[in-house]
């Protein structure tokens, strides 16, 4: 497959657990590879739009809060390639690259958070967080975090790699019967299958 030469952040959310939608900002259409996390407005918007994964959203509930670097979309653009070849491991049984686990370790301990009380005057009391690092980088480490709970954990056996043509997503098969990222993937395989079933006719 060529070489990313299409950038686009717009590709919505499968809801799929937050490392496996973190993986799929790197997809591929007609043969070519697409990067979502291009630029760090691109990882700004990606984090905000999928806020509501994450486990502790409190340094991601203001939008104005998340102002990542070229530093850090760099960093976010290794570990997702590491998400990526830890997940790819588990689907096909394959020996993890140490490496991969080690930069998902590191990234995974890169910010620690704690809640704090709210309560002013004789309002009703809140809970809030703090972090012991910026939104993004926090927000990066629980990423990380999360693909150790996924991974480790029973949800793990249920990663699956698409099998339609062409397609390099991810995707959690909450359903035994679910074989493709999405229902236009899933058409596009059924379109190849009677293509080549009519092409090996022809050939009769």
């Amino acid at each position: 497959m060529a070489k990313a030469v299409v950038t686009n952040s717009s590709r919505k959310a499968q809801a799929e657990p937050l490392p496996v939608e973190f993986a799929n900002t790197l997809s591929a259409a007609r043969g070519c590879t697409v990067e979502g996390l291009g630029s760090p407005a691109d990882l700004e918007a990606w984090l905000w739009r999928h806020r509501d994964l994450f486990p502790d959203p409190g340094p991601l509930r203001e939008e104005t809060a998340l102002r990542a670097s070229e530093q850090q979309l760099s960093h976010a653009c290794v570990l997702r390639d590491a998400v990526r070849r830890l997940i790819a491991a588990r689907v096909d049984r394959k020996a993890p690259h140490p490496w991969d686990i080690a930069h998902v370790n590191r990234a995974s301990g890169m910010s620690q958070a704690w809640p704090v009380l709210v309560w002013q005057g004789t309002r009703a009391p809140g809970a809030d967080s703090l972090c012991t690092a910026d939104a993004v980088t926090h927000a990066l480490s629980l990423i990380a975090r999360s693909l150790v709970v996924l991974l480790a954990g029973e949800q793990g056996a249920l990663l699956r790699s698409c099998r339609a043509p062409g397609c390099v997503l991810f995707f959690y098969r909450h359903h035994p019967r679910r074989a493709w990222c999405s229902s236009g993937c899933g058409n596009r395989a059924r379109v190849a299958r009677h293509q080549a079933r009519h092409c090996a006719d022809n050939r009769k």
